[in-house]
């Protein structure tokens, strides 16, 4: 095993990679498993060597300059939950290994292994799901969860529109498809996890970096559910049959908070600076569920 622990000390990091054979995971993604040990998450990963999905990266060079970046952005107030180091086998594809992180605070924004229940692309291909099976009731879950998202305070909108543009601006991809992939804390507000670079321009792959900012707007939007026939995100939309469980008075709740969380977005992206051109453009690819 190479290893990098860069902002860890190695005999804690050994210790934490000795203790996954004693736990189970709390959580996966498609090609990771997290181990969630004190203030610590080791993730399993099978991709090491591969940046914005696809872009290979086998000497993990840009890989070593994101862990800075994040660390950096981490040290000047930005919500990202840093890199800590890695170690992987350097003769295996893709690159075989485990990354080290600190813990998240809270919960998940929306924990997709709940949310499932729900989500278009879960009910039309529920042969390639990869959550972990749980137990949490997803009717009562997505009540109250969306109930609570709605309850945030303005400010932390506003820090999550900023931080989003901060990390874009930084050449860094943000995974908008999970609502996994952010967490939501009363005291710090949202953070960002699973985040990896957009190398491609610098691999002579595109001809320029890319300056547009619409998929970083639409991102902005994550904290909302979308209905059947949004044009972005079309994976997680509320599935029209499966939101039959719900009677008219909860339909109308969701949608309630739903419409709530939405206005926040609007009021956050309306701060940070977005015109009107912008964010119209934005909402011809997104449909708001609750949004008539």
């Amino acid at each position: 095993m190479v290893e990098r622990f860069i902002y860890i000390e190695p005999v804690t990091a050994h210790k934490l990679l000795s203790n996954l054979k004693l736990i189970k995971p709390s959580a996966r993604g498609c090609d990771k498993h997290a181990y969630l040990i004190g203030n610590y998450a080791v993730l399993t990963t099978s991709k090491l060597k591969l940046r914005n999905i696809t872009t290979r990266d086998d000497d993990l060079a840009h890989y070593d300059e994101l862990i800075k970046l994040l660390m950096d952005l981490y040290k000047n107030g930005v919500s990202v939950i840093p890199v800590l180091g890695y170690c992987y086998d350097p003769d295996s594809k893709d690159g075989d290994g485990y990354i080290i992180q600190q813990r998240a605070k809270g919960e998940e924004l929306f924990d997709d292994a709940v949310m499932k229940a729900y989500y278009v692309w879960t009910q039309k291909n529920p042969e390639k799901l990869y959550f972990y099976p749980n137990t949490t009731d997803a009717k009562s879950y997505i009540l109250a969860r969306t109930k609570f998202i709605a309850e945030v305070p303005q400010k932390h909108f506003n820090k999550f529109v900023s931080d989003t543009m901060i990390l874009t601006n930084n050449d860094i991809l943000i995974d908008f498809i999970g609502k996994s992939n952010f967490f939501y804390d009363k005291d710090c507000g949202f953070q960002f996890i699973d985040l990896d670079s957009h190398t491609d321009y610098k691999y002579g792959l595109c001809a320029n970096k890319d300056e547009d900012n619409l998929a970083a707007l639409l991102g902005c939007f994550t904290p909302c559910h979308l209905d059947v026939g949004t044009r972005a995100f079309e994976m997680r939309a509320l599935d029209k049959q499966a939101m039959l469980a719900f009677n008219d008075v909860q339909i109308k709740q969701i949608k309630r908070n739903n419409m709530i969380i939405f206005e926040k977005c609007m009021c956050a992206i309306r701060n940070y600076g977005f015109s009107d051109n912008e964010i119209s453009t934005a909402l011809a690819y997104l449909k708001i569920y609750g949004m008539d």
